[in-house]
Formats: structure tokens, C-alpha cells, sequence
């Protein structure tokens, strides 16, 4: 009797929600892939991978991306249509094949053809249209080609606590140097082994016995730190993360003031566009994004304001937990989202990307 009342208590405040239910952002990470890079010592660095190829979407990742899809539809299905409409739903990905398949995999779960969208009865399926930038001039999803991100990254490394931190694990460093073949020297180092380690473990590939001793909780912590190091100033989150944070709250304001009949934005990315965000959003866990991992940020119509609510589905497998901004409470008011994270928001990329030095050269490309 008890367990009836408390799954129609439960059936009401989801209707409640849907109700007031103005806008949904997404922004997740690709599904699970072959590796993207390798090591010296890799006893797999001449595979090819087949059927995939590298840096490609797995059967897995496929799976898991789709069924995304249909939790998405169990959850926002009253709200978006059975019907997929362009002039509601916008899908985005950066130029990279597995985010790119990503998308698409995950509206094949979403917005399978219904009615007239049925264009072949033996084959429920219908491509998106698909917006993307270039790598080079990318300025939303990873923000590529800013020689101001560079610049500023290297003038917060000279930070001695930052510093400390990056030596404490240089036994760390020292033992992937001997049984990796390459130099260790950094986190971005570890994590690009680490990356690899993670794709060959998840297509059941034996991995090397030296890696039981750092892999996969070692590495894993290391690895988590550099993506904060990635954004570790308020300008370099401002870089990285500012630009989709204000693509969010403007497209939010736009649609309060009646400027667009939008329901979702969906941005498929990398762990980096997902750890950016939360990090310039404040609301970072300190933990390596994994795949198919997705914020979401929903716009709420509440009568008397509308605010914004935030919610992290760390995997396929679990349910999504609310993330509070700090300073503001839930659903966050957009106007007070606006003064918390105005810091973060840059009016001019292409200005801001300028650096002070102008004949300051890189020492090697921005981290994604």
C-alpha cells in the first residue's frame, strides 16, 4: 500500500516538472572508443582495431549512446513530441568522428521516426542535422587555436603550489617512464596513458602486468588533476569553459523572452567539455568524466521567475543527481546566474584570445 502512495507521489512530482519545463541544454561525452593514442611499449600500438579503427566508437559506445537516447525520451518525451523538429531540437558535436557518431547514435534512442517521419517501415531510424566547427577554429566545445589560453596556462604554472602538486608524483612519473617507453614528465602525460590503458581494458585487452600497481587508481587520480589543471585561473575557465556557459544562459534568456521556439540544445563532446563547464559553472567533482557521461541544465517557467537546474548523470547506468550552484539556490534564478558566473563570461573570444605578449609563441598546443 505504502510503496502504490509513494510511486504515485513520485508519478506526480515528475508531471510537476515536466509542467514547468522551458528548456533543456545537454552537453555529454561520447560513448565508450578504441584508443586515440599509444605508447612505445604498447603491445598493441600495431593493432588496428578492426572493424573500428582509432579513436572510434565501439560497438559498446554505440549501445550505450542509443539507450542514452531512450532514457532521454523516458524523461523528456512529454515535453519534446514524439516528432523531431529542427526548429526545437539543435545538435551539435565537435569535428570529431566519435562525437559526431555520438549524436547521432543518441537521437537514433530519442527521436526514433514516428507517423510521417517514417521513411523506411523496415528501418526506424532518422539522421539529424549536424552543426560542428572546424578543430582550428573550434570556440565553443574545446576552444581551439587561443594563444591567450597558452599563455595564461604557462603563467599559472609558475604557481609553487601548483608546482608542488605536479612533483609529488614524480615516482609515478618515473615508473610509466620505464615501462612505457616514453617520457613522463606531466599529469597530461598520465592521462594520455591512462586514456589508452582505459579504451584497451574496455575492448577486454590483457593489459601489460606493470600496470596493476598504478592502474587504474593511481593513474586515475592523477589524471582527474589534470583536467583541473586544464582550467586551473578564473581566466583560463573563462576560455574554456565560458563560451558554452554563455551560449547557455543567452539561449536560456532567449527563450524567457520569447525570442525562439527552442526545447533542447544538445552538445556532443569530450571529457574535457564536460570537466570545462562544471568547472567554470562551479559545481566540478574532482573526477574524470567518463563516457556517456551528461550534464543537463534545465530552464524552469516557475510563475514568478525561471530558473535553472542542474543535474549529473555520471553513466549509463546511473540516475542523475541535482549539482547546486554555490551562492545561489534551486532552481537558480537565471538573472543570479547571470551575476554568478558573469566572471566566467567572455564578451569577445576572439579578443580575449589575444595574448599580452604578442610575440609569445606556445610551447606546444592548448590541452583540449
Amino acid at each position: 500500500m505504502f510503496q502504490a502512495f509513494l510511486l504515485a507521489v513520485l508519478a506526480n512530482l515528475t508531471m510537476a516538472h515536466q509542467d514547468s519545463l522551458s528548456l533543456i541544454h545537454l552537453v555529454f561525452r561520447h560513448g565508450e572508443r578504441t584508443p586515440a593514442s599509444t605508447y612505445p611499449n604498447d603491445p598493441y600500438i600495431n593493432d588496428t582495431f578492426s572493424p573500428y579503427g582509432w579513436g572510434q566508437l565501439t560497438n559498446e559506445g554505440k549501445m550505450h549512446q542509443y539507450k542514452l537516447g531512450q532514457w532521454l525520451r523516458k524523461r523528456y518525451g512529454h515535453f519534446l513530441g514524439d516528432q523531431f523538429n529542427s526548429d526545437q531540437v539543435f545538435a551539435m558535436s565537435t569535428d570529431v568522428d566519435r562525437t559526431k557518431a555520438s549524436c547521432q547514435y543518441m537521437f537514433a534512442g530519442l527521436f526514433p521516426p514516428k507517423g510521417p517521419q517514417i521513411w523506411n517501415k523496415n528501418l526506424l531510424w532518422q539522421a539529424v542535422p549536424l552543426n560542428y566547427q572546424h578543430l582550428k577554429q573550434d570556440r565553443l566545445l574545446l576552444v581551439r587555436g587561443c594563444p591567450k589560453y597558452s599563455e595564461s596556462l604557462e603563467e599559472a604554472l609558475k604557481n609553487k603550489t601548483i608546482q608542488d602538486k605536479i612533483k609529488s608524483y614524480e615516482q609515478l612519473y618515473t615508473y610509466l617512464t620505464n615501462h612505457t617507453g616514453v617520457t613522463v614528465k606531466t599529469p597530461w602525460d598520465v592521462e594520455d596513458i591512462y586514456s589508452t590503458l582505459k579504451a584497451e581494458e574496455g575492448l577486454n585487452y590483457k593489459l601489460p602486468e606493470w600496470t596493476k600497481s598504478v592502474y587504474p587508481d593511481k593513474m586515475k587520480e592523477v589524471t582527474a588533476y589534470s583536467f583541473e589543471l586544464n582550467v586551473c585561473s578564473k581566466e583560463l575557465k573563462k576560455i574554456k569553459g565560458g563560451p558554452l556557459l554563455k551560449k547557455i544562459l543567452d539561449d536560456s534568456k532567449a527563450k524567457v523572452e520569447g525570442k525562439t521556439k527552442m526545447k533542447m540544445y544538445n552538445y556532443a563532446g569530450h571529457d574535457s567539455t564536460v570537466a570545462n563547464l562544471m568547472q567554470a559553472m562551479n559545481v566540478w567533482n574532482g573526477e574524470v568524466p567518463g563516457f556517456n557521461c551528461l550534464i543537463m541544465i534545465e530552464l524552469h517557467d516557475l510563475k514568478t521567475y525561471h530558473g535553472l537546474k542542474v543535474f549529473l548523470k555520471k553513466s549509463i547506468n546511473e540516475e542523475p543527481r541535482e549539482l547546486v550552484i554555490p551562492g545561489c539556490e534551486s532552481p537558480c534564478p537565471l538573472d543570479k546566474a547571470y551575476q554568478t558566473f558573469a566572471p566566467m563570461l567572455p564578451n569577445n573570444l576572439d579578443t580575449l584570445c589575444k595574448p599580452k605578449n604578442q610575440k609569445f609563441v606556445p610551447t606546444k598546443d592548448a590541452q583540449p
